[in-house]
């Protein structure tokens, strides 16, 4: 207890102190903060310049600038009710009395001081407003200049590699280049000689075993534990699979970068180092850190030696052969962006460092080329003819997108233009970093909401005993909030990528924006414009297709919905897709409702004539996917078509008959011709035949074998009970007829035909005569009547006496 009372009151006291504290340091007032953002925003108008100003100045003096603008928009918000005040204050006083009338000299004070603290208020808000608006434009005009430069860099042209000055200008700026090189050895061989005898030896020391420690039996024994603790502790499905992957990653990327970042701080104990070695030293750290969490994420994602492990679905045989291209490109990542902080941290010649930028754009399109050709042999055919399992459509795209920007970057490598194949080349490594990163989030998403949300999860008879949760609506939410989660990561990922274009894809754009555009009678229309448009149009019917996948696939079957209503929920979501896609893409052209409804009124005419059937196919389908009087798996009866709907298609409807072959029908045959659908109202499937027997049977006894016969089918439901009526009685027979119900009208031709074969049978068995074919009795004078027909085995049939005949 004693301890308890201490401990409350060192946080009483520590409260009071925080709340003195406060209260001592007393809040900027208006003034004080405007005069800040002035100095501020002066101070980014200086440096920005800078001839020498780098690019990651440049951002960085952006995002100074946006938070100067917000900042300043802060204050105007926060002078607002003050003014505001200070102008109901005015206004209650009222306007000042006219010339030559005296009023009270308090009440002329009194109005004095309200319009001077008015104008007071008013004055700080114009100001701070001007201020905002003054940083929001140098903030556009850092972007336009980070643009410009930008675009300068990529369209820089310099000797190409086929030309001789290319080779002749790296010699002739040898001399100089190494002696910077061995200057700075020198000044990096002193620094470290001045940590080991003038700084901590016992802590760099210390830190060099502690980092090979680290870096070795700590990463074995931390990826040991992973691996144990997710077989075990970890409750089955695939969520073992991605953490564990994730796992091996994050210990390969941290226990790698934190013990370079260990042999740093053991060199560099009392800050001994220069400022020039400082910086190459922390950009190593920073360089290790990345390159490990390349090589961990490669390593990982492909895992050659454990096959059950890999995420990806690609053979043995190809994750072998790529085995050992993480580490080569997180190799060839970490040197060659090493030796770009070297160039410039030395002051290399041009030709040095474009003679650099090739090697890296030939090093990085080599190696991705590889990577693709042995990962491409995954969609090939197997030995015995077996096509490969279907590639996702975005995979299928990235792959031809780094196949367009190797060969666009080996085109401009030997054209001249280095710094673009150098840019594209990075480019090209980086995005494929971050689609395996987002890849591999993605799935982890995944796992772990369907291990925890699933209907058959452990969560799930927790949530339904605590909340009452039926376990379908949470295996709902759990896909949901798993694709919800999916889409952050996917724009999270699409900002990374687009970080590595400098300032945006938008700066790429503006190189088109410069070419010349046209008009199309009152439309004008850019090339920058075309291209956007183009590439929002397929990116919106990847994302159309993307998320039907998703509802087809994932969500709707996991709701309570029938097939039918589930394909024509996917089919309406693609439509209304593709209508959204396209709207987005004609206003990106610069197209407006005006316009293209002034367009279609043009076309009108030709539309109502050329087009009439189309529409009102198309209207019929939409008609039949809302209405729903026919859907898929239905059994319907169209003039000649029976069978079952296989698909409905926006012009037309797809019916499966009974020879296995399809009939395309129009949809407008369904809403203006009478449809038969046997299983609209009830599934289920009537079994109807007639059995003639002779006049001499038992009635009683053959129907209770027919009954027994539909009784012991197992296709044959208890619900409407089987039935069998003596359906008529004539001279020669007496006909039973019996009904019975199966669960689809599929069925009933089947379920018919075993029902007569065991019926049969059991007469047999029961020796109840069947009915037979009329005996025909010849009678000749006087004599024994002699039988003809079924009953007389081998007599010959006659007819030759009609009066005689029974």
């Amino acid at each position: 207890m004693r301890i308890l009372r201490i401990f409350f009151v060192a946080l009483l006291l520590a409260g009071s102190g925080a709340t003195f504290a406060q209260a001592d340091d007393a809040s900027p007032s208006p003034a004080q903060q405007i005069d800040d953002l002035r100095g501020q925003l002066d101070q980014i108008e200086k440096a920005m310049k800078d001839d020498k100003i780098t690019d990651a100045a440049l951002d960085d003096l952006r995002s100074k600038s946006s938070d100067v603008a917000s900042q300043a928009q802060k204050v105007s918000t926060t002078l607002q009710p003050t003014r505001d005040a200070a102008k109901a204050r005015l206004d209650q006083l009222g306007p000042p009395p006219a010339t030559g009338t005296k009023e009270a000299p308090e009440l002329a004070a009194t109005r004095k001081d309200a319009k001077k603290a008015f104008d007071a208020v008013d004055a700080q808000i114009k100001q701070v407003d001007g201020l905002a608006l003054e940083a929001q434009q140098t903030a556009n005009q850092l972007a336009d200049l980070r643009r410009i430069r930008f675009q300068e860099t990529i369209s820089r042209r310099t000797n190409s590699p086929l030309s001789r000055p290319f080779w002749s200008e790296p010699a002739a700026a040898f001399p100089r280049d190494s002696a910077n090189l061995r200057e700075f050895a020198q000044t990096v061989q002193s620094d470290v000689a001045n940590s080991w005898t003038n700084g901590n030896r016992t802590a760099l020391i210390a830190c060099v075993v502690m980092g090979l420690l680290l870096m070795t039996g700590v990463r074995f024994y931390i990826e040991h534990r992973v691996r144990h603790l997710t077989a075990n502790r970890m409750p089955p499905g695939r969520l073992r699979r991605s953490a564990l992957i994730l796992g091996i990653a994050l210990t390969s990327t941290l226990t790698t970068g934190l013990g370079t970042q260990l042999f740093y701080l053991g060199l560099n104990w009392n800050d001994t180092f220069s400022e020039e070695t400082d910086g190459v030293a922390l950009a190593i750290v920073h360089l290790v850190f990345f390159g490990a969490f390349v090589a961990g994420l490669g390593r990982a994602l492909i895992s050659a030696k454990r096959p059950s492990w890999r995420l990806p679905a690609i053979p043995d045989e190809t994750a072998m052969a790529l085995r050992r291209f993480p580490m080569l490109i997180s190799l060839a990542v970490v040197l060659f962006y090493f030796l770009k902080i070297l160039n410039h941290t030395i002051g290399t010649s041009l030709a040095a460092t474009v003679l650099t930028s090739s090697l890296q754009a030939i090093v990085l399109t080599v190696l991705t080329a590889l990577a693709l050709q042995r990962l491409g042999r995954t969609h090939h055919h197997d030995e015995d003819g077996t096509p490969p399992p279907p590639r996702p459509i975005w995979a299928s795209l990235f792959i031809a997108a780094a196949w367009i920007a190797i060969v666009a970057a080996w085109i401009g490598l030997l054209t001249g233009f280095i710094a673009f194949a150098s840019f594209v080349a990075g480019q090209v490594v980086w995005t494929t970093i971050v689609v395996a990163a987002t890849y591999l989030a993605m799935r982890l998403v995944d796992d772990l909401f369907e291990t925890l949300l699933s209907e058959k999860g452990p969560m799930s008879a927790r949530a339904q005993a605590i909340f009452g949760t039926h376990p379908k609506l949470l295996d709902q939410a759990g896909v949901l909030l798993s694709g919800v989660v999916r889409l952050g990561l996917f724009l999270f990922g699409l900002t990374a990528v687009l970080s590595g274009f400098g300032a945006g894809a938008a700066d790429i754009m503006v190189i088109g924006s410069k070419l010349q555009s046209f008009k199309i009678y009152d439309v004008e229309l850019k090339p920058s414009q075309i291209l956007s448009s183009i590439a929002l149009f397929f990116l919106g019917l990847v994302a159309v297709r993307v998320i039907k996948s998703w509802m087809a696939e994932q969500y709707l079957p996991r709701t309570s919905l029938d097939p039918g209503m589930r394909s024509s929920l996917t089919t309406l979501l693609g439509y209304v897709g593709v209508v959204v896609v396209v709207a987005i893409a004609l206003l990106a052209m610069g197209l407006s409702v005006q316009n293209v409804a002034w367009v279609a009124s043009a076309l009108s005419v030709g539309i109502g004539f050329g087009l009439q059937a189309i529409v009102q196919n198309f209207v019929s389908g939409l008609i039949l996917l809302a209405e729903r009087p026919v859907k898929v798996g239905d059994w319907v009866v169209l003039d000649d078509a029976e069978g079952d709907v296989r698909r409905i298609n926006v012009r037309a409807t797809e019916i499966q008959v009974a020879d296995r072959s399809t009939i395309i029908v129009p949809n407008s045959s369904f809403i203006t011709k009478p449809v038969r659908n046997m299983t609209m109202a009830n599934p289920q499937g009537r079994v109807l035949f007639k059995l003639p027997m002779p006049l001499d049977s038992d009635p009683v006894d053959v129907r209770e074998h027919m009954l027994e016969a539909m009784r012991a089918h197992a296709s044959v439901q208890e619900n409407p009970a089987p039935l069998v009526m003596l359906d008529n009685v004539d001279r020669t027979a007496m006909t039973f007829m019996a009904i019975c119900y199966v669960g689809s009208p599929r069925d009933a031709g089947g379920v018919k035909s075993d029902l007569l074969f065991d019926i049969l049978a059991r007469l047999r068995g029961a020796e109840i005569p069947l009915l037979r074919p009329q005996d025909l009795v010849l009678r000749t004078g006087g004599g024994a009547p002699e039988l003809t027909g079924p009953t007389a085995a081998g007599a010959p049939k006659s007819a030759t006496d009609p009066d005689t005949s029974n």
